[in-house]
């Protein structure tokens, strides 16, 4: 077969694919004929950690940006102890959390420059969110479209989580402004959705 239109084929397939692939880090949920992406748990301990290396590597140890980020009453030695790299993330503000969604999104969407892939948006879910995945599927766990074995955890039954309203999702499908922000029991996950060129 011809080079040139062995290189067209492959590069077709990766289009191709490239379309049915998901935001980095998330699931497809689909409710009826709309898509979620979301991540599969929340946020992590070792998630933030990368985050904050950034930080450090972009502005210095003693920049404000860096200073900023960290959460409420954990220090970077206490986030690297191994068991607690894979808990989910607390003791953050509504405003850290926009932040690192928007520190994911630029990290993404630059990779997606260099690979041709869309650009990707990273936000907090929204309360209409959550209610339409937990009046779908229920909560605890909710089992992706495609791969059975494969779910979204931790939802109402790991740590309260943050909305974009600034709501906090607590158990049973109850969003309050109560809770006190930041909080050892209240984190959050990201929703993804992809950006539409203008014409």
């Amino acid at each position: 077969m011809n080079k040139a239109i062995l290189s067209l084929l492959i590069l077709v397939s990766i289009a191709a694919n490239a379309l049915a692939i998901n935001p980095p880090g998330t699931k497809k949920v689909k409710i009826n004929k709309e898509v979620i992406y979301i991540d599969q748990n929340e946020i992590i301990v070792a998630d933030w950690l990368e985050y904050i290396r950034y930080l450090e590597h972009q502005y210095g140890k003693d920049s404000e940006e860096l200073n900023a980020a960290y959460p409420e009453g954990i220090t970077t030695k206490e986030m690297m102890a191994k068991e607690k790299l894979t808990r989910p993330l607390t003791g953050i503000t509504h405003e850290q959390a926009l932040k690192y969604c928007q520190w994911r999104t630029d990290a993404v969407n630059a990779i997606n420059e260099e690979t041709g892939l869309g650009k990707v948006e990273y936000t907090l879910p929204s309360e209409q969110d959550y209610r339409k995945l937990i009046m779908t599927f229920g909560s605890y766990e909710i089992l992706s479209e495609k791969n059975k074995t494969e779910r979204i955890t931790g939802l109402q039954s790991s740590v309260y989580e943050l909305t974009s309203e600034g709501s906090v999702l607590k158990n049973n499908g109850v969003f309050s402004r109560e809770e006190k922000i930041p909080s050892s029991n209240i984190g959050f996950r990201c929703v993804a959705t992809f950006v539409k060129h203008k014409k």
